[in-house]
């Protein structure tokens, strides 16, 4: 019998790839209008410029009941708790109060890029309460076509279905040491990110060193990337990810040995307040917590990046 980590794990992947597949199927020309439309939330706000979307809705509805489906099959699982952007906080079966597990989930990040065909991600991760931590998180690159996942009792993996290959993530075999020449993995798609971005002028320069390079990134993305070795450093300093976005890249990257700090260089860790988080976000869901980070597969490029942060 397979622990339960990998029990869980295995339907995540199953759920991550069902909502790719929706997701990418729903991407036809005539079903854009309907896709882009505003869903009302009296939890979450947007701006007018980026509301809550159909799109974000419909991949959410397919992973809950396809989680309520496949967890029902795994005796071990009484009540699980779901915390997403689009639900909020919620117990299944309803009525329950929080559980045990608490299943973050972020159906579409990147949802403005996902409309343009350009890229989106599909993210899942489970926490224990009783152990206090991950136990596992899946990332599904929606038109790469790619699946990464990491669990408790496993490797930390990628499944490419476009080339049909397999590999274990590790941050990459020649992991930089400096950010001479680097790929650095942030956020710039609104103005004051890329703003904040542009007044980092030492670290601009560092990067510029040997002809280095800025990547547009988001989310568990930008780490991930980093843990498989396509980006030397990921970085999210100017405001942060909430929970369900950044968890799943958290812990993919720790698993895949890199080294993830905090703005202040102290090291993240995937063992959250889950009580403090959810308090945060009943108090004000439009300002949930959020986890700035460094990421690099190399600690002293990791401490590079934090030196030369200015901080406001």
């Amino acid at each position: 019998m397979p622990a339960l980590d990998q029990l869980i794990l295995r339907y995540c992947r199953q759920v991550i790839m069902e909502t790719m597949d929706q997701v990418r199927g729903g991407m036809r020309e005539e079903n854009l209008p309907a896709l882009k439309c505003r869903v009302e939330n009296r939890e979450v706000c947007k701006s007018e410029l980026n509301p809550t979307k159909a799109v974000d809705r419909d991949a959410e509805t397919l992973i809950l009941k396809a989680l309520g489906f496949k967890f029902a099959k795994i005796q071990e699982i009484g009540a699980y708790t779901v915390f997403s952007e689009e639900l909020g906080i919620r117990t299944f079966p309803e009525g329950e109060k929080d559980a045990d597990l608490v299943v973050f989930i972020d159906p579409i990040d990147g949802t403005e890029f996902a409309e343009s065909l350009q890229g989106g991600w599909s993210l899942i991760s489970v926490y224990d309460r009783r152990c206090d931590d991950v136990i596992c998180a899946v990332a599904g690159d929606i038109f790469l076509d790619r699946l990464y996942w990491a669990s408790q009792s496993g490797y930390p993996e990628c499944l490419d279905f476009i080339t049909h290959s397999w590999w274990r993530l590790d941050g990459g075999m020649a992991p930089k040491h400096t950010l001479a020449g680097a790929r650095v993995n942030v956020l710039t798609t609104k103005v004051d990110r890329f703003r904040a971005l542009s007044e980092q002028t030492e670290l601009l320069d560092a990067i510029r060193e040997a002809d280095g390079r800025v990547n547009l990134s988001w989310g568990s993305n930008s780490i991930i990337q980093v843990a498989a070795g396509h980006a030397d450093v990921a970085i999210e300093f100017a405001k942060g990810f909430a929970t369900y976005d950044v968890l799943p890249g958290l812990y993919i990257g720790m698993k895949s040995g890199l080294t993830i700090l905090d703005l202040d260089g102290n090291p993240l860790t995937t063992q959250l307040d889950i009580d403090k988080i959810f308090a945060t976000f009943r108090l004000d869901a439009q300002h949930p917590q959020r986890t700035p980070f460094v990421a690099a597969k190399d600690p002293a490029l990791a401490e590079q990046v934090i030196r030369l942060l200015k901080r406001k």
